[in-house]
């Protein structure tokens, strides 16, 4: 178990770096759609091999209309996602985008009660508030023109809301799909979308030097973090995943700091804390009201 619990802390360092890469290809010329679409096109060639090879490639594309309809939506998202996200990083520092696009849970509490009707549960709610009003002062500062632009706040939360979507349709259709099939098809389809935004968005501008964090994004960041979190999941609770993934601004911040000197004024760090501590809680909330619930269907 402790060296289960190493690959998490490896995974979330895989994560955290996301934001810094983006920056620094982003500095060296790319557009933020290609510098998106180059990661999600190295991660799925490295995926495609051994799923075609076990067959789980094939069983998603021929599962039912409807499914496969979802997890081509879990592509779309997961590109609008990038897309918004990667471009608020122009005009956010790394902590607070990352802060801000940390909260979709949230978000994915609200659609789920707009699409599923499962409303948010009550022992959720402080930590939902404490995390909204971290994520309003953020924005009171952006305006105020402090390390950042309220259109890179908007852009962030919109990242959170595309990618609350991306989770909400693959939780719909991952108990009946392969994990290795769903990532192949999904990263695929996501590159995919890319390229067609991409004329529309910052066009097919990449450079060399941006090519070197491209692959960090694709090799550390998707198949070493998110990938390797989707693995951790057979081992550990998911519990430990959802705590370990609320230290990614942390670890972008000081990604940050240790590769570009981008420092965070005091205000915008309590703020982008006030935020993770209201996620926190609502993650703490969550699972008293799962035990409540089980508790009460054991009787």
């Amino acid at each position: 178990m402790k060296s289960k619990m190493w690959l998490v802390v490896l995974a979330v360092a895989g994560v955290s770096i996301s934001g810094p890469m983006v920056k620094w290809s982003l500095a060296c010329g790319a557009s933020p759609v290609m510098i998106a679409f180059g990661r999600m096109l190295i991660s799925a060639m490295v995926l495609l091999i051994p799923a075609w090879r076990s067959g789980e490639f094939q069983a998603v594309l021929h599962a039912p209309r409807r499914e496969l309809a979802l997890v081509s939506a879990a592509g779309l998202l997961l590109a609008l996602h990038y897309s918004a996200w990667m471009t608020s990083l122009s005009h956010a520092s790394t902590f607070v985008s990352t802060a801000l696009v940390c909260t979709q849970p949230l978000f994915v509490a609200a659609l789920s009660g707009i699409l599923l009707h499962e409303p948010i549960r009550r022992e959720a709610i402080p930590g939902a508030a404490v995390a909204v009003l971290g994520a309003v002062s953020i924005g009171l500062l952006s305006m105020g023109g402090e390390h950042g632009s309220a259109w890179g706040d908007v852009l962030a939360l919109l990242g959170a809301a595309f990618i609350a979507g991306h989770w909400l349709c693959g939780r719909a259709v991952r108990r009946s799909l392969p994990a290795l099939g769903y990532m192949a098809y999904v990263y695929s389809f996501t590159a995919l979308c890319l390229l067609i935004i991409a004329p529309f968005s910052g066009g097919f501008t990449v450079t060399l030097p941006s090519l070197g964090g491209i692959l960090v994004l694709a090799l550390v960041c998707t198949l070493g973090g998110h990938a390797l979190m989707s693995y951790l999941l057979g081992f550990v609770s998911a519990d430990v995943v959802s705590f370990a993934l609320l230290a990614e601004p942390i670890g972008a911040a000081v990604w940050a700091l240790i590769l570009f000197g981008e420092k965070v004024s005091p205000p915008l760090l309590f703020s982008g804390m006030v935020v993770i501590a209201g996620l926190v809680l609502y993650t703490l909330g969550e699972m008293r009201a799962l035990r409540r619930e089980n508790e009460a269907q054991r009787r």
